[in-house]
């Protein structure tokens, strides 16, 4: 009997087996594949070789954006009575007579402000025409440097130092020009 029942139990673990492997390919139907589509991209273009880079001038950018200031440490000819101190210092002295000037002629003419040195005439009209405009006397008179021709516009005579001392604020606020108080000098 043995025999009989190991032959059926075989049998049956035989079967279940078979139905294990087999069932879910008969309950499945029919297999769907998918297939990968790759498309055809169009070939990258050609690669341009390029050349190295020059350096950049910056030198050279700098030098003609650079503005040359030529500094001219000279007396202009027209500057008498005031000479730098002796004790080093960046102050100036004025003179009291011709003999400390030198062959200059020096009268006691009175103050005058010096206000600036321009090189165009039409900065010297503007200038000229603002300070008359406020009330105030003005000259010029043209210089010789190295640099070229300049001219120098002043406020003044005034007898009274005092006065054209008191005016310097003014000056300075209306044109935005530092004004350098001096004696006048007749030449």
């Amino acid at each position: 009997m043995a025999s009989a029942f190991q032959n059926r139990l075989v049998g049956t673990i035989i079967l279940v087996a078979l139905a294990v492997i087999f069932l879910p390919e008969v309950l499945d139907g029919e297999k769907q594949r998918s297939q990968d589509h790759f498309e055809n991209f169009p070939k990258p273009p050609a690669m341009r070789t390029l050349s190295p880079a020059e350096s950049f001038p910056i030198q050279e950018v700098e030098e003609a954006v650079a503005r040359k200031v030529e500094i001219v440490d000279e007396k202009p000819v027209d500057e008498f009575g005031v000479i730098p101190k002796d004790d080093g210092s960046d102050e100036m002295e004025v003179l009291a007579d011709a003999s400390e000037v030198g062959s200059e002629d020096v009268s006691d003419a009175g103050w005058i402000i010096q206000l600036g040195s321009f090189r165009h005439q039409k900065n010297v009209r503007e200038l000229q025409n603002k300070l008359e405009q406020a009330g105030y006397r003005t000259f010029t008179r043209p210089i010789q440097t190295s640099s070229g021709l300049l001219t120098k516009v002043f406020v003044g005579p005034d007898l009274e130092k005092d006065n054209l001392q008191k005016a310097l604020p003014h000056l300075r606020e209306l044109t935005g020009l530092k004004g350098k108080l001096t004696p006048f000098t007749v030449n």
